[in-house]
């Protein structure tokens, strides 16, 4: 769309590459500039009374700050072992889209070469890369955690999402330690820390139920689209991650042979004729991740979702996603993590392995604060 808006303001202007002058023949400091000064006449135009026009993006979050404190408190009591940072409120311009491949439009760019903070695991990722930039420095894992408010586009149209919110967002940074070992290590700890700050949450002012941690693996889901031909530039055209039942209704055509839920992988899977690794790597998330859990979260649900069909491209590997109920019945897709090849792109080493994950703080106070507080 953006694409087409800007031929037709070149054929408007009468310059028919003027996309490829500004993005390719000026220099990028005349170019900030160029677009400063044409901002500056724009501003000059602007009085004080336009100041107060309605915006999605610069409006105020209209829940308690107080209560916002209180939350942001307790989840860095639940993770004493991940440092904390304040990030900054802006990245590098192009961080999203060089890493996660996602497009430049979901983000809010700068003329100044920066782009406004739109998820907190880029932010975390690029120091935990700065921090792991010597050889020598990579042996022991790097625990970061933040709170962070972002902001994404395009704008939502569900009233429960705003175009800025706070996440809460841990990454784990580590090297292939063999046998799946840091994986399955990384990812344990990362949605125990999830389940112990609902269980804390739920005894307080917020009430939690029907709490299912589902799993998948985006290598396996990959295999099973190349199997039936699904392309990449399909699902990423029809599926949705805002919509959590666009992955459903594109798989409907081929409910027969794709597989469904399940909760043990590796044996349920052996008909889809999936390459051995994957079988074996199912099974020890089944067997490292799943039967630990389950021994301390008795009231959580674990499962195996192999028909999510959002990450792919974004995350390599294993991802997951907790869903959860409140006390009126609605349901909330409120965490999600998964493995990224970022600091092999930003350390160029094959070996490192990185594990980004983020809940949805601000959605906690939205739907979770108990019906009779």
């Amino acid at each position: 769309m953006n694409e087409q808006i800007a031929q037709r303001i070149a054929r408007d202007l009468g310059v028919s590459d003027l996309t490829e002058i500004l993005a390719e023949k000026l220099p990028a400091s005349d170019l900030h500039s160029l677009l400063l000064a044409v901002l500056k006449r724009r501003v000059g135009k602007i009085t004080p009374p336009n100041l107060t026009n309605f915006s999605t993006v610069t409006k105020s979050c209209d829940l308690d700050g107080r209560l916002m404190n209180k939350l942001e408190c307790t989840t860095y009591e639940t993770v004493p072992e991940y440092e904390a940072l304040e990030l900054s409120p802006f990245t590098p311009l192009g961080a999203v889209a060089v890493l996660t491949g996602l497009d430049q439009g979901n983000v809010l760019s700068t003329v100044r070469a920066f782009e406004c903070a739109s998820d907190p695991t880029i932010g975390l990722a690029l120091e935990a890369a700065r921090r792991r930039k010597n050889p020598a420095d990579r042996k022991d894992v790097t625990r970061l955690c933040t709170n962070q408010r972002v902001v994404r586009f395009p704008l939502p149209e569900n009233p429960d999402y705003t175009a800025h919110f706070k996440l809460f967002s841990l990454v784990s940074a580590g090297r292939d330690a063999g046998s799946f070992s840091f994986e399955t290590a990384a990812l344990r700890e990362h949605i125990e820390c999830y389940l112990s700050l609902l269980s804390k949450l739920n005894g307080a002012d917020f009430a939690v139920q029907d709490i299912v941690v589902e799993l998948s693996d985006t290598r396996a889901v990959s295999h099973l689209c190349s199997m039936l031909n699904i392309s990449r530039e399909e699902i990423k055209s029809t599926v949705r991650a805002r919509d959590s039942s666009s992955s459903a209704k594109f798989l409907e055509q081929h409910s027969i042979i794709w597989p469904r839920m399940t909760a043990k992988p590796s044996e349920d899977l052996a008909q889809y004729n999936l390459p051995k690794h994957l079988l074996v790597q199912l099974r020890l998330l089944e067997q490292d991740v799943c039967a630990p859990l389950r021994s301390q979260h008795g009231k959580v649900r674990f499962e195996f979702n192999l028909q999510r069909l959002t990450g792919l491209g974004y995350y390599d590997g294993p991802c997951f996603h907790i869903k959860l109920k409140n006390d009126r019945g609605q349901e909330c897709m409120l965490a999600d993590g998964g493995f990224v090849n970022w600091t092999q792109l930003l350390l160029s080493d094959g070996k490192e392995r990185l594990l980004t994950s983020a809940i949805g703080t601000e959605l906690i106070c939205r739907l979770f604060r108990r019906s009779s507080v």
